[in-house]
């Protein structure tokens, strides 16, 4: 296996979901809350399934309900179903995710948590779903609560720097300085402390050329 970690907007993207158990429900949770336009094709789904905004098919699964899709989860806990939906998204090049073996598909759902503009997501490979959640929380409980501000500052700092120091170098060792700084105090820092950071590059420097 050789997954790379990539955030994707799924934004009306079609997607399949097969099987209407509880692994199906939660499948269906994430992709919906991602915008993706989610069809649940099982014989039967849970009732929560059917308070969720997907199209719900009553019948097994078929190879054909791949056609189109991006993305095609298999929650039937079937292996005939599964290697069906895995050989038929292979033919057709797209993304196939195996609720009972990681192995067997394309796509992994990490345990992701989302800190208004801070995603923080963990895989094992399927290894251990409670190791994913206990990394997650941990990581996500060092996210100050004002990283949004401090993320937005950072965002207003990136132009300004590209005024202010000609090479890229330079520009990413001030702009780390504002992060660390920013980060230490947990807040953005006021024009004061940021230009402070900004004359000890430049005065860095001058000592560096002289």
């Amino acid at each position: 296996m050789a997954f790379y970690p990539i955030l994707i907007d799924w934004q009306g993207m079609p997607c399949l979901i097969a099987g209407g158990g509880t692994v199906a429900l939660h499948k269906a949770e994430v992709l919906c809350n991602s915008g993706a336009a989610v069809t649940v094709v099982a014989p039967e789904v849970c009732p929560q399934l059917e308070t969720l905004p997907v199209t719900v098919i009553r019948r097994p699964v078929a190879a054909e309900d791949t056609d189109d899709k991006r993305l095609v989860v298999d929650a039937t806990g079937s292996i005939e179903a599964e290697r069906m939906l895995c050989e038929a998204c292979r033919e057709r090049g797209i993304l196939f995710n195996s609720a009972c073996r990681v192995g067997e598909g394309t796509a992994i759902f990490p345990a992701v948590k989302q800190q208004g503009r801070t995603t923080v997501a963990v895989s094992t490979l399927g290894a251990s779903p409670a190791a994913c959640a206990l990394l997650r929380d941990e990581l996500a409980a060092h996210v100050p609560g004002t990283m949004d501000a401090i993320l937005e500052s950072m965002a207003a700092l990136r132009p300004l720097s590209r005024e202010w120091f000609d090479d890229q170098k330079t520009r990413k060792t001030f702009l780390q300085r504002c992060l660390n700084g920013m980060i230490k105090k947990e807040r953005p820092l006021d024009p004061e402390e940021t230009e402070v950071i900004r004359q000890e590059i430049i005065d860095d420097k001058i000592k560096e050329e002289s």
